[in-house]
C-alpha cells in the first residue's frame, strides 16, 4: 500500500500537471494520420443524449468495436478491466472508483433480500439484473462500442449506479447489405467461437433488418474429474454460451423511425465466483461446483420522432424474462443445493428532447417506470423461497443554457419513488420487506470552452442507493438496513492537440458516502455513516507518427472509512476493499502495412485489501497483465491473433485466508497465460 504521504505527493502532482495542460501544449509537436478529430469521432450515448467526447463532463471510458470483435476478451468484466480505477473481481460486477459493483447485493444476499448493486449495466438502454453472482456476459459479436461510466449516473438511470454505470450498444441495421462470419479458438480453454451476421434492408430506405449469431463452446482452464464418492452427472469443465439478436428498423416517414430489437442469451457451466484452494494455487483447484445457467429472452422497442428540427420525442419499451440458477455439486450428495431464480420486468422511458439545434438552451425531460416480478426456489441441503413485486417511477430531466460563447451551464435532476414489497422464508424464519422510499437526485454541471481544443468542467452528482433487508446466516434472524446516498465533485478537462492527433482526458474526483451500504466479517449488511473517496483519471490517446499510435492511462485513487458508525467502529480510519491506490495502462500499435498492425499493452493493479477490516492476509492485487495482438486484413477477410497474459503471471484478485470453514484458504486469480486466432469474413 502507498503510504498517506505518498498518495497525497502522487495527487498534488497530479493536479499540478493537469492544471497546466494548456502551458504544455504548446511543446508538442507530432506527426500523425489524417483523420476526423478524435474528440468529434467518439459519440457518447449512455448518458440519454447524445455528446461528443469533448462535450461528455462524466469520467467515461469508450471502448471500441476494434478493442472488442477479436476475441482477446472472451467477456464484458475482462474488457473493462483495463480502465482506470475499475477492478474486476471474479464473479462480480466490475468495481468502480474502489467501490463495489455488487454493493452488498452479492452471493446470499441478493436471494434474501432487498440488496442491489452499485454499477448498473444497460445493453441498448436496457438494464441487465444480477443475482448473486455475475454471470452471462460473454461473447462480445457486434458490439458497437462499450461505455464505462465512473462516478454516480442515478440522475440518468436511478436504481442501481450509485458507483457508475456500463453502457453496452449493439449494432443498427444498416440500409446496405452487409454481413460477416467469424471463426475462432482460444487455447488455455480450448475455447471454440463460431458467429455471423447478416444485414441490409427490405424495402429501400424504409425497413431494414440485423441478425447476428455466437456461439461460444469451451472449458474451464482446470480439468476436475469429480469426487469418487459422489461421480458427477455432468461435465464439471464444459461451459456454452450461445446468443441471438434480430432487429428490425422501420423508418416510414423521414421524421419517424422505430427499431423492434429481439435477443436471446444462454450461458451454462460453472462460471460466476471461481475460487481455487491456496495451498497450491497453479494446480487451479476448484473450490466448489456450481452448474450455473443464466437465460435471458428481451423485447424493446425504440421510436423517435422529430416534430421538428429543434424538438423530438423518444420512447424505449422493454420486457425481459431472466432465469439465474444453479445445482451444486459436492463430495456428499445429500449436501447439494438446487436453486432457481426467475425474474420478469417491465421498463417505459420516455424523453421529450427540446433544442436540439439550440446551443442557447436545450436538454430534455423525461418519464420513466420500472416494474419487477421476481420469484427464489431453493431446494435440497438448503430449503428456501421468496418473492418479490417492486417497482419505480421517475421523472427527470437536463437543461443546457449557453451563458456566452465560452460558458455553458447544464442543470438536471430525477425524483423518483420506488416501492419494494418482499416474501422470504427459510424455515422456521418468515420475514417481509415492505418499503417506499422517494428520493431528488440533483445534478449541475458548469463547463468552460478554454479554446477550440480545450474544455473545462467543474460537476456536482447525487447518487442513490436504496435501503434493504436480508437474513443473517449466521445468526438465523432477518435484520434490516438503510438507503445510502453519495455527493460526487468531480474538475474534468477535455483537449486535443497537435492537430487532433492527442488527446487528454482528465478528472479530478471527490465522494462523499452517507449511510455506506458495507459487509461485515461476519457477512452483516450495516450503514457507514461517512466514507470518502477521491482520486484522478487521465487518459491520453496519440498517434505518434503515421503508423504508431499509443495509449495510457492512469487511474489514482484513496478512500477512507471516515465514521463507520456504533456497529463496526473497529475499522474507522480504514480504506475500502478492492480499492488500489494505482491502476494505469500502457499501449501501443504500429501498422507495417495499412492492412497489417501488431500492438501491445500492460496494464498494472497495485495491491488493495480484500476487506473493510484490511486484513494483511487478505491483500490482493500488485500484478501486471501484458497483452499483444496483431491483425492482417485483405479483401473481405481479416485474421486476428493475441496473446493474453503473455509473461504468464500469477495476479491473485481475490485472497483468503485458511479457516475452520475452508482449511487451505482460497483464492481467485487472473487467467493464465492464453493464445488465440481467429478467421473473419465481411462483405
Amino acid at each position: 500500500m502507498f503510504t498517506s504521504k505518498h498518495r497525497v505527493t502522487t495527487l498534488s502532482t497530479l493536479c499540478a500537471c493537469v492544471l497546466c495542460t494548456n502551458a504544455t501544449a504548446d511543446e508538442i509537436v507530432l506527426a500523425g494520420i489524417q483523420r476526423t478529430p478524435y474528440l468529434e469521432e467518439i459519440r457518447v450515448i449512455g448518458e440519454k443524449t447524445e455528446r461528443s467526447l469533448k462535450d461528455t463532463a462524466s469520467s467515461v471510458s469508450v471502448l471500441a468495436e476494434e478493442a472488442l470483435s477479436n476475441m482477446q476478451h472472451l467477456t464484458v468484466t475482462d474488457a473493462v478491466s483495463e480502465v482506470s480505477n475499475v477492478v474486476s473481481l471474479s464473479g462480480s460486477v466490475p468495481d468502480i472508483r474502489g467501490v463495489s459493483g455488487n454493493g452488498s447485493a452479492g452471493g446470499f444476499n441478493s436471494i434474501s433480500g432487498g440488496a442491489k448493486g452499485r454499477v448498473s449495466i444497460l445493453v441498448d438502454g436496457v438494464a441487465q439484473p444480477f443475482v448473486a453472482d455475475l454471470t452471462g456476459d460473454s461473447g462480445m459479436w457486434d458490439v458497437e462500442q462499450i461505455e464505462v461510466f465512473r462516478g454516480p449516473q442515478s440522475t440518468n438511470n436511478g436504481r442501481n449506479s450509485i458507483a457508475g454505470s456500463i453502457f453496452i450498444k449493439t449494432k443498427d441495421p444498416s440500409n446496405e447489405w452487409e454481413g460477416a462470419a467469424r471463426i475462432g479458438f482460444r487455447d488455455q480453454e480450448q475455447y471454440i467461437d463460431t458467429s455471423a451476421m447478416i444485414s441490409g434492408p427490405i424495402v429501400d430506405d424504409t425497413l431494414a433488418f440485423r441478425i447476428s449469431l455466437e456461439r461460444v463452446d469451451g472449458e474451464t482452464i482446470t480439468d476436475e474429474k469429480g469426487y469418487d464418492s459422489n461421480p458427477a452427472d455432468y461435465d464439471l469443465n464444459e461451459v456454452k454460451t450461445s446468443k441471438a439478436r434480430a432487429k428490425l428498423k422501420w423508418t416510414p416517414l423521414e421524421d419517424l423511425s422505430a427499431m423492434l430489437t429481439y435477443s436471446s442469451n444462454n450461458e451454462q457451466g460453472d462460471t460466476g465466483r471461481v475460487y481455487y484452494m491456496a495451498d497450491d494455487i497453479a494446480k487451479h483447484q476448484r473450490l466448489y461446483f456450481r452448474d450455473i445457467e443464466t437465460d435471458s429472452n428481451t423485447t424493446s422497442l425504440n421510436i423517435d420522432y422529430a416534430f421538428s428540427d429543434d424538438t423530438s420525442l423518444s420512447i424505449l419499451v422493454a420486457s425481459m424474462d431472466y432465469e439465474w440458477g444453479f445445482d451444486s455439486y459436492e463430495p456428499n450428495p445429500e449436501t447439494e443445493q438446487q436453486l432457481v431464480f426467475d425474474e420478469n420486468n417491465i421498463t417505459f422511458d420516455t424523453r421529450l428532447n427540446f433544442g436540439i439545434n439550440n446551443e442557447n438552451l436545450n436538454g430534455f425531460v423525461g418519464l420513466a417506470y420500472f416494474e419487477r416480478e421476481h420469484d427464489v426456489i431453493s431446494g435440497g441441503a438448503y430449503v428456501y423461497y421468496g418473492k418479490d413485486e417492486s417497482d419505480s417511477k421517475a421523472i427527470y430531466g437536463e437543461v443546457t443554457f449557453g451563458l456566452s460563447s465560452n460558458f455553458k451551464l447544464t442543470t438536471g435532476a430525477r425524483f423518483e419513488r420506488e416501492s419494494q414489497l418482499r416474501d422470504f422464508t427459510y424455515d422456521p424464519i418468515v420475514a417481509q420487506l415492505d418499503q417506499s422510499n422517494s428520493i431528488f437526485l440533483p445534478k449541475i454541471v458548469l463547463q468552460y470552452q478554454a479554446s477550440e481544443q480545450t474544455t473545462w468542467s467543474l460537476s456536482a452528482r447525487k447518487g442513490y442507493n436504496a435501503a434493504g433487508g436480508a437474513l443473517n446466516f449466521t445468526a438465523q434472524e432477518y435484520y434490516y438496513f438503510d438507503e445510502e446516498t453519495v455527493n460526487t465533485y468531480e474538475l474534468g478537462s477535455r483537449s486535443s492537440f497537435a492537430d487532433d492527433t492527442v488527446f487528454l482526458s482528465t478528472n479530478l474526483f471527490y465522494n462523499d458516502y452517507d449511510g455506506y451500504q458495507a459487509l461485515s466479517s461476519t457477512r452483516f449488511i450495516v450503514n457507514m455513516e461517512e466514507v470518502v473517496t477521491y482520486g484522478a483519471e487521465v487518459e491520453l490517446s496519440a498517434s505518434l507518427i503515421n503508423n504508431l499510435e499509443l495509449t495510457a492511462a492512469l487511474g489514482l485513487l484513496n478512500t477512507e472509512i471516515k465514521d463507520a458508525g456504533e456497529e463496526y467502529p473497529d475499522v474507522n480510519g480504514n480504506e475500502l476493499n478492492s480499492a488500489p491506490t494505482l491502476t494505469a495502462n500502457l499501449g501501443t500499435k504500429y501498422w507495417f502495412t495499412e492492412g497489417f498492425h501488431i500492438g501491445v499493452s500492460a496494464n498494472y493493479v497495485d495491491e488493495y485489501y480484500g476487506d473493510f477490516s484490511n486484513t494483511e492476509e487478505r491483500i490482493a492485487g500488485d500484478y501486471t497483465l501484458v497483452r499483444v495482438n496483431s491483425g492482417y486484413q485483405f479483401d473481405h477477410w481479416k485474421i486476428s491473433a493475441f496473446v493474453n497474459n503473455a509473461l504468464d503471471e500469477e495476479g491473485i484478485v481475490t485472497k483468503e485466508p485458511a479457516g475452520r470453514r475452508y482449511p487451505t484458504g482460497y483464492v481467485s486469480v487472473v487467467t493464465p497465460r492464453n493464445i488465440g486466432v481467429s478467421v473473419t469474413y465481411s462483405f
